[in-house]
């Protein structure tokens, strides 16, 4: 129990900005343009509204190997067209 109390107070006593870089990067397509994000879905959604969005790609620990994963595999730059259909 101790432990527990522990881990959540450090986990409170992190920044925003140190608890979003948990999450990973992700490659999306919103609004027909290439994003890699530190975001979730519902988060991505949230911000465009009723844009069409998806993830076209994996989820990386760094957004730059994101950005390579991204000109490597789909042959194009992050803010390239892209289709979610």
């Amino acid at each position: 129990m101790r432990v527990i109390g522990l881990a959540l107070l450090t986990l409170l006593a992190l920044s925003p900005a140190a608890r979003a870089q948990s999450t990973p990067a992700t490659v999306f397509c919103a609004n027909e343009r290439i994003l890699v994000e530190r975001s979730t879905l519902a988060q991505v959604q949230s911000r465009l509204g009723h844009a069409r969005i998806c993830i076209i790609g994996p989820s990386f620990d760094f957004q730059p190997d994101g950005v390579t994963w991204v000109r490597q595999n789909l042959r194009r730059d992050v803010g390239d067209r892209c289709s979610c259909g």
